[in-house]
């Protein structure tokens, strides 16, 4: 994607002011006034395979045009923008007169809410027969003309707030109410932590599947676009609506069947993916999205969507081809950046993650490779040197082992390398990266070097969610990025107040000169509370790295302190289900990467409904109710200290 420089980005998490700096945000601005100019993230972070040609545009846009527009971001012009704008953003006009218009906007909704509340004794009198009645009522009424934003709205919202209570035993406040709206409306629902933001996504959901297009929820993860079908797909098979569920592991005859569902929950990248192959597919039996056109007509909500729409969209997915590396030129400069020295041959643009050999750098670069110069193309056509030494400094200098990356092993031997998703902590599955990059970090941790990945379709998630008629979001941090959200995706962030007041007591921020300061004082708290004692506070501490999770879990250790690693190393990711459902039980400490931390339920005193069913799952295995072949495909169960009795 590109950005104009006269972009606003007030946000905090992926503005061009955390990437940019302060000062350089207003000479940004003011440079604004007089030109455009743009710059490509590419330079900040490598591209990751996978992807598809499509143009932000229009649906109907060729192939071939998308080589050239597929990542382009439709920005005003500067004179749209004008001083005006520089100075309410300098002066903080700008969300004084956003929260002015977000409290008239919610009043207005506030008389729907009281509509719906109303039909709430009249909805409770109905059988379950009748209310699933409701949903065929509802559909027969929107085909003969109906408006979806007249009372049948309201009706709707009713009937599923009465239907969440029968099967779930949920029943949406208020609030909720208001957050269903303002999806509906097409807004990003900024709604606080705890509030439910699943619940009430259900609502708009419902509503839209009764047109006879899809509704799709996305969400950053397998986990929990799993955990949500399975809680609130109860819900709409209640009211007689399929759902489908997309997970990385599935066939393509599963995806097509999951697509074609009334609600599809599946994550960011399996959509964008399979958008790009369908894309790429030969004929329409060859593609899973519905109507074999590879298009989104229906209504989409973004769970998580700051992450979505602003953090993870700076790289865009990519589909690519394997072709032959040369092992032995990967080898040779790795062997040559070990011998190269900061500052003496090269300097490192750790903003940028990019490398800059010096004179003497590539002087002495050829000197040794024997060769006139770095980027002289050789008779054996694979290519010039300079790119093979650049990526072998790359990864000798930007990437560390257990936090950009991880080895992955099979019988104590290294096969690969995965790359660790920096905002999940996740180890991305089939993901590589492209350039050579992926070649000479495996070169470095001394593993054969597998094939290159050349580029065939790309897109960036800019285009992708562009192409849904009606796109919404919900998170609990957006307004700070609200100017960029808006003007991107045409998405307007409208706070959601909470049900109740907010209890929960934040402390300041402290800061050490070391790591290990600070990872001393944190096994002090956690002493300080109990932690690891049976009547002690359940402790969950965050981490940015698989590296400092596992130092910390050491820390602990060594004061006889058990503690739970839930972290990208695969043996820990395929038990996420259970430690996150003990985490909330007493004295039980938990160190977790950032890959549980979006959208994840921890319930104070444990959840036993999760720990009933990996019970029930382990007897059932163990007894070979399920088959081998089946058990295979399942997380290792748990040991029987896990379990409370």
């Amino acid at each position: 994607m590109m950005y104009n420089k006269n972009i606003s980005s007030s946000g905090k998490s992926a503005s061009i002011a955390k990437r940019l700096g302060g000062a350089a945000l207003v000479s940004l601005f003011l440079s604004s006034l007089n030109y455009s100019d743009a710059f490509t993230p590419s330079t900040f972070l490598p591209a990751q395979t996978y992807t598809r040609n499509v143009s932000p545009w229009g649906k109907n846009s060729g192939v071939s045009k998308m080589a050239d527009t597929n990542s382009m971001i439709a920005m005003p012009s500067t004179t749209q923008l004008g001083m005006s704008f520089v100075e309410d953003f300098m002066s903080g006009t700008d969300k004084k007169t956003r929260e002015t218009d977000n409290s008239k906007y919610l009043e207005t909704l506030q008389e729907r809410v009281e509509r719906v509340n109303t039909m709430e004794a009249s909805t409770e009198e109905l059988g379950d027969d009748e209310l699933t009645a409701k949903t065929k009522e509802f559909k027969e009424r929107l085909a003969s003309g109906e408006d979806i934003n007249g009372v049948i709205l309201e009706e709707a919202f009713a009937v599923v707030r009465e239907a969440a209570w029968r099967v779930l035993e949920l029943r949406h406040y208020d609030v909720q109410i208001l957050g269903g709206l303002i999806l509906h409306d097409g807004r990003l629902a900024e709604m606080a932590t705890g509030e439910g933001k699943t619940l009430v996504s259900t609502l708009p959901c419902y509503l839209n599947a009764l047109t006879g297009s899809s509704s799709y929820v996305i969400t950053v993860n397998d986990y929990l676009a799993r955990r949500d079908m399975e809680k609130m797909g109860q819900i709409y098979r209640f009211l007689g609506l399929s759902v489908g569920l997309i997970q990385s592991n599935m066939t393509e005859d599963e995806r097509r069947k999951a697509y074609a569902c009334n609600i599809v929950y599946v994550t960011n990248s399996e959509l964008g993916f399979d958008y790009l192959r369908d894309h790429l597919a030969l004929s329409p039996e060859q593609t899973v999205l519905p109507d074999g056109a590879g298009e989104f007509d229906g209504f989409c909500v973004v769970d998580e969507a700051d992450s979505v729409l602003i953090d993870e969209a700076r790289t865009p997915l990519i589909i690519s081809k394997q072709v032959p590396a040369p092992a032995n030129k990967y080898q040779a400069a790795n062997t040559l950046a070990v011998a190269l020295k900061e500052k003496v041959h090269y300097t490192v643009d750790l903003k940028n993650k990019n490398i800059i050999l010096n004179e003497r750098g590539y002087r002495d670069c050829e000197n040794a490779l024997g060769v006139q110069s770095l980027f002289e193309m050789p008779a054996d056509n694979t290519g010039a040197w300079a790119p093979f030494v650049l990526n072998a400094v790359k990864a000798k200098e930007l990437f560390t082992k257990d936090v950009d990356y991880t080895v992955i092993q099979s019988d104590g031997e290294k096969i690969g390398v995965g790359i660790i998703d920096s905002f999940t902590g996740r180890v991305l599955d089939g993901r590589r990266w492209s350039d050579g990059l992926h070649q000479s970090v495996e070169a470095r941790e001394g593993i054969s070097v597998s094939e290159q990945s050349q580029v065939i379709a790309k897109v960036t998630y800019q285009a992708l969610f562009r192409q849904f008629a009606r796109l919404s979001g919900m998170t609990g941090t957006a307004i700070s990025d609200a100017a960029e959200l808006e003007m991107t995706y045409g998405l307007r962030v409208t706070p959601v107040p909470t049900a109740l007041p907010i209890a929960r007591r934040d402390y300041a921020d402290v800061a050490y000169k070391t790591r290990n300061a600070a990872n001393k004082a944190l096994v002090n708290e956690v002493i300080q509370v109990g932690g690891g004692e049976s009547d002690g506070r359940p402790c969950l501490i965050g981490t940015t790295s698989v590296f400092q999770s596992e130092q910390i879990v050491a820390a602990l250790s060594k004061q006889g302190i058990k503690a739970e690693l839930l972290n990208a190393s695969p043996e820990n990711a395929a038990r996420e289900g259970e430690i996150i459902a003990q985490a909330g039980r007493a004295g039980i400490v938990t160190v977790a990467t950032n890959m549980a931390g979006r959208g994840t339920d921890i319930l104070l005193g444990g959840c036993p409904s999760t720990m009933s069913r990996l019970k029930t799952r382990s007897v059932l295995v163990g007894q070979g109710v399920i088959s081998t072949e089946e058990a295979k495909t399942l997380p290792p169960a748990p040991k029987n200290t896990y379990f409370p009795c």
